[in-house]
């Protein structure tokens, strides 16, 4: 957990992040503000009315971008169906979803950040003030989210989850391209280092900040679930590496078909690494334990994300809406590129 220290205005503000200081005007309700789970009331959310989630298998819910919606996507990989939205479109501008702990975190237009665990659909606001265009990213096993608006300083972390949302601000030095934070709480951030280079640092709950590498383009990071063990790729050097202890081992390159990732996801047994291309529609699958090959898959579709859904390795690779969206499923013998179809007329 990271404990941000609030000092008063006109001084040099800290916290227990080294490269890190607090930004208490983001948050309504203060710095490190705790909120408790309601199941029955919102405070300032939008309600879902009569929609329900259905019984049976369920791949979690996903966010669609085409009509800023959140649906639930049930079923199994391989044979799938888009629910309705759960709130009307344009409720909210931006939204994801951790299928590990069932928890969702929602920004409206208003800038509001809100929270919601399954099986209420009711939100309740934790946050204000989120800046435009901001990104969720989800701890590998959903107990802690990281908020951030690429191209800006502000970060806000939320731990605790499910039963409660600790909320902190922080802000990086530098502009933020990405963030990702470890089941752990330590938060990994990658920022504008200058000449189109990314400087990667890792920062621990305790405070420990590790300069992990430059890149000379960024290319997608994650923790591995459980551990502080990182993924993380160079789109300009068509590289994939594991750090462990901040030391790195190169696990494929542009040889193994790596051809400008933008990112890449982990297994929850951290078994298997997927990574997708920008310059092409292929997937890698990378075996984390080294028995096999690096091996590549292929989409029927421009990969967008590499979102987790329920399951051991299954990913979103774009999201569906009016149109189709596909998945991977990567601990198969051979991974399975699969068809999600579109919504339903009318939903």
């Amino acid at each position: 957990m990271v404990d941000a220290v609030k000092l008063p205005f006109g001084g040099l503000p800290t916290a227990r992040i080294s490269g890190f200081v607090c930004l208490s005007v983001l948050l309504a309700t203060g710095c490190g503000t705790v909120v408790p789970h309601s199941t029955t009331t919102g405070s300032g959310g939008a309600s879902a009315g009569s929609t329900n989630i259905a019984t049976g298998a369920q791949l979690g819910l996903v966010w669609s971008a085409a009509d800023s919606t959140l649906r639930p996507l049930s079923g199994v990989p391989g044979s799938t169906q888009l629910g309705a939205a759960l709130f009307p479109s344009g409720t909210y501008v931006a939204g994801s979803f951790s299928a590990q702990t069932e928890t969702a975190l929602l920004i409206d237009a208003k800038g509001n950040l809100q929270w919601m665990v399954l099986p209420s659909l009711t939100p309740q606001t934790i946050a204000q003030g989120i800046p435009s265009g901001a990104s969720i990213s989800f701890s590998p096993k959903g107990g802690n989210a990281v908020v951030f608006a690429p191209g800006t300083a502000s970060l806000l972390t939320i731990s605790g989850l499910p039963q409660q949302a600790l909320v902190t601000p922080i802000t990086a030095g530098n502009r933020v391209v990405s963030a990702a934070i470890s089941d752990a709480a330590s938060l990994l951030l990658a920022t504008s280092a200058g000449n189109n280079s990314f400087a990667v640092t890792d920062t621990t709950s305790s405070g420990t900040r590790t300069t992990l590498a430059t890149l000379g383009g960024f290319g997608g990071m994650t923790f591995l679930a459980g551990t502080e063990d990182i993924l993380l790729s160079d789109s300009v050097a068509n590289t994939l590496s594991r750090f462990h202890n901040g030391s790195a081992t190169v696990l494929a390159t542009h040889a193994n078909g790596l051809n400008q990732p933008f990112a890449v996801a982990a297994s929850q047994d951290d078994h298997w690494a997927v990574s997708a291309d920008r310059a092409d529609t292929n997937l890698l699958r990378i075996d984390l334990t080294g028995a096999t090959a690096p091996a590549q898959a292929t989409c029927s579709c421009t990969p967008s994300l590499l979102f987790a859904l329920n399951g051991n390795a299954v990913f979103e690779l774009s999201p569906p809406g009016n149109a189709p969206g596909w998945m991977i499923e990567a601990d198969d013998p051979v991974s399975r590129v699969l068809f999600i179809p579109p919504a339903r007329g009318g939903q």
